[in-house]
């Protein structure tokens, strides 16, 4: 009786088709990951942003501060975290880190991947003081962000530590809205809904970090007067 198999050539060419589908595929299922991810990192920001909605309406239409500096000169309070400002509005820890980073882009208090708008989310000097700003200063609230993803190029070379929980419309190696949702960022804005903003990578970046510097998004408002875009 004869047998019959696969001859080598019949072998190598299964191989290389398979090695083929592969290569195809491999990539659409790294993208089709990467968008789920997206997904849930756009449920974070947009619970974020819900919650510094309802912070706005339980303090006299005032945003919610980045970082208050306590009486005695050492103590603060950040805007995020378990104790953070908007823990009242906020389910658990875990929406304030981002599915599609390895590790907080910034560490203290139980860490964060996400920024507030410095711009008017502001710095107070003190518990007692109060932000300048007020949610009827803000001429476009829609199109205001208030909260986004954050990163920094996470190297000591270009900076020597994260200011990633704060951006504002000029970048810094510390502290910029990274491209790490194939090619943008989750963001919302000071009327509470949260949507995906394409971010363009900086072609003339000097930095050295392993997340690639991006440039400054101008085509929203970071300022009350709706500056850059208006």
């Amino acid at each position: 009786m004869r047998r019959t198999g696969f001859t080598l050539i019949e072998l190598l060419v299964v191989i290389a088709i398979i090695a083929i589908l592969a290569a195809i595929l491999f990539p659409v299922f790294a993208r089709a990951r990467e968008k789920a991810k997206q997904t849930s990192c756009l449920s974070n920001v947009k619970q974020l942003g819900l919650g510094a909605a309802m912070y706005l309406q339980d303090y006299d239409e005032r945003p919610v501060p980045a970082y208050i500096r306590h009486s005695d000169g050492v103590g603060y309070t950040l805007w995020y975290g378990t104790q953070g400002l908007l823990a009242p509005y906020s389910n658990n820890q875990q929406i304030y880190l981002c599915p599609s980073s390895s590790s907080p882009a910034y560490s203290s208090r139980g860490g964060t991947d996400y920024g507030a708008n410095y711009r008017i989310c502001q710095r107070l000097t003190l518990v007692t003081s109060t932000s300048s700003v007020i949610l009827s200063d803000i001429k476009y609230p829609a199109e205001t962000v208030i909260i986004a993803d954050s990163d920094w190029t996470r190297s000591t070379v270009d900076y020597t530590g994260s200011n990633a929980w704060w951006l504002q419309d000029t970048h810094h190696p510390s502290r910029f809205v990274p491209a790490r949702h194939n090619g943008g960022a989750n963001m919302a804005f000071v009327d509470g809904h949260a949507k995906f903003h394409t971010v363009q990578l900086d072609p003339n970046s000097t930095y050295v970090g392993p997340i690639k510097y991006t440039l400054p998004i101008t085509d929203i408002c970071w300022l009350v007067t709706g500056a850059p875009k208006y």
